[in-house]
């Protein structure tokens, strides 16, 4: 129980969300949001409120709406998650510097250039 006046700490950590999105894959390269280095910034409120920046490897992705959505259910499904909100990082362009060694390796090894 919070006293009043005190606001009450978050029981969401980093390293759970970021657990969570590894679950994710991007649907092209099969390979995790965090291999892609496609996830910018994780902010957790106190209220386990989280916010996640990301960007994309091409403009005008297709499948946006289906990462979104796949980021905000593996996310929403931590416990004690409130909410889950995901927006595109605009101050950043994502590289191929970006991605994992995991990543680059499986894009090789199955014909992508990248």
């Amino acid at each position: 129980m919070v006293a009043p006046g005190q606001q009450q700490k978050s029981i969401v950590t980093e390293a759970q969300v970021s657990s969570a999105l590894d679950a994710v894959i991007d649907p092209h390269m099969k390979v995790g949001m965090n291999d892609m280095g496609m996830i910018t910034d994780i902010e957790i409120d106190d209220q386990s409120n989280i916010a996640i920046g990301m960007v994309f490897p091409c403009i005008g992705c297709p499948a946006w709406t289906l990462i979104q959505d796949n980021i905000k259910a593996e996310v929403g499904a931590i416990s004690g998650a409130k909410s889950v909100s995901v927006s595109v990082d605009w101050s950043h362009t994502w590289e191929r510097e970006d991605m994992s060694e995991k990543a680059k390796q499986h894009a090789q090894t199955h014909g992508y250039r990248i």
